[in-house]
This record gives structure tokens, sequence and C-alpha cells, in this order.
């Protein structure tokens, strides 16, 4: 039987998932996701911070999605990388998938830079609802939250903690001004201080903030880490053909992971649904 493993569990991978079923009966297909997560709409999240949104209206993809589609959901199920000639993907948990038809849509997120000290507790990249619900656990007894990062992503996320009397310092340059929050434009941060958890940070004045957070807005980047040292091609996002196949004949990426050969980079929700069925089509054809 016919396996198509897609890592990611967003708009691009399970829009293909069902339309690969929509037109194959018989395949088998597993869709694997580092987080913990039903398929949820992630350009939500924010909304879901502010209270806009309760977190059952982010949801998606139901279980009963999967189910009448028949496709295996594996949450929680970080990839640590490929077997390209071997046709194999490997998992945090030790476990093996062989598959016949590889698809990466496994989106962009926002790398954390190399400080000093960056991994401790209370530093995160705004990834998703992961990232989110800590937040929203910690921002009760937070004293200062400290913003790095640019975009409308990171301009949103300042107004939504500026207005629940947090101390607020941004760094970078923001849109525009928000009330009561402090820019440093000219202080990058150089070492993050704390034992195991966040305490502080020491700005290039050799200036210390002390935080009880500190959030990555951005930049975000192609989360292709389990390639490294494949054939795979790789410039800003995988390199892709107008049948959004890669080098490889057998591995596809779809949605803003992957990076056309020619025109512009997907963007935008309802883009990575529309290329996600594409790629159903595409599979199909195979």
């Amino acid at each position: 039987m016919r396996h198509i493993v897609i890592i990611g569990n967003s708009a691009a991978g399970t829009s293909a998932a069902q339309a690969l079923r929509e037109k194959d009966a018989d395949a088998r297909i597993t869709i694997v996701t580092q987080e913990p997560f039903l398929g949820y709409e992630r350009y939500k999240v924010l909304r879901f911070l502010d209270g806009k949104v309760k977190e059952r209206d982010l949801v998606f993809r139901a279980k009963d999605f999967y189910a009448n589609f028949r496709i295996e959901l594996l949450t929680d199920n970080k990839v640590l990388d490929v077997s390209v000639h071997r046709k194999r993907v490997h998992l945090k948990d030790k476990e093996v998938l062989d598959f016949d038809d590889l698809v990466i849509a496994s989106g962009r997120r926002v790398t954390l830079p190399s400080l000093k000290g960056i991994q401790k507790e209370g530093v995160v990249g705004l990834n998703g609802l992961v990232e989110v619900k800590f937040l929203m656990e910690r921002l009760p007894i937070a004293h200062t939250v400290l913003i790095a990062g640019g975009g409308p992503l990171a301009g949103e996320l300042t107004r939504i903690l500026a207005v629940r009397k947090i101390d607020v310092k941004f760094f970078g340059a923001l849109d525009q001004a928000v009330e009561g929050v402090e820019v440093i434009g000219d202080n990058p941060i150089i070492e993050v201080l704390g034992d195991s958890e966040l305490k502080a940070v020491r700005l290039s004045s050799h200036k210390v903030i002390g935080a009880s957070l500190l959030v990555f807005a951005g930049p975000r980047e192609a989360s292709v880490d389990f390639l490294k040292g494949t054939d795979v091609k790789v410039r800003q996002g995988v390199l892709v053909d107008a049948s959004l196949r890669t080098n490889i004949p057998y591995i596809f990426a779809v949605g803003d992971v992957a990076e056309p050969l020619e025109g512009p980079s997907p963007e935008g929700w309802e883009e990575a649904c529309r290329q996600g069925r594409m790629l159903g089509g595409f599979l199909c054809q195979v």
C-alpha cells in the first residue's frame, strides 16, 4: 500500500491530505506534527490571547476530520531527520516511518538568536498555540515583558499586552507607537541572565533590564532542521517546481515552507489551503 507522510498539520498539510484522500481511497496517509493539538487556525492565536476567541474556536480540523478521511495523526512527534534515499522519517520517540512520498508542510518558525542564556525558561519564540498558552500562564505574575522582532505580529502582541497594565519594552521598530510601551531601538540584547529561569537581560550598552518574559516575534525561517545533511535543496525555503516537487522526485513541499523556483513565495492561510489542495491532486497523478 502506498504511504504518504506529511510533516505539518496546518492549512497546507491537512488540505493536501484531504484532497489526496478524495481522489485516492486506498493510500495510507500519515500526518506528523510536533504540536499536541488538532489542526487549528494559527493566525488567530493572538485573538485567543486577547480573549476574543475561545480555544475551541481555533480548531478547524476536529477529530472526525481525521477519522472520516482515514488520516493517521501523530501529535507531539518532532521529526528529527529524514533518510532521503532510504525513504524514512525518524521521530523523537525513536519511531521510524517508511514512506513512498513525503510532503513537507512544516511552515516557518521564529528562530531564536544565538545569545548566551537564550535557552532559559521564560524565553519564547512566538510560533503558535503552545507558546501562547505559556504566555497566558505566566502573564498574571509577570512584571516586565520584553518583545523583540518586527512586523505586524510583534506590533499586535505589544498592543495586547500594553492594555493589561504590564510593563512592556519593545526592541526594534514598531509600526506605530503604543501608549506606555518603551521602545529600545539602539541597544540590542547580548545576554539572557538568570539561573535556569530568565531574570534579566544585558544590553550592548551593558545596561541590565529585569524581566519576567522575553518574547521573540520574528524573524521567521523555514522549519526544515530535519533536512540538514540531506540532498533536498533549500534556499530561503524548500525549493519546488510548478508541481510543488523538490529536486527529489518523491519529496514535495507546500505552504510557506516552500520556495518556488520561479515567482513569489506563497503567503497567507488561504494560499496555503489552495496550494495544499493543488498538491493533493498532483500526488494522485504520481
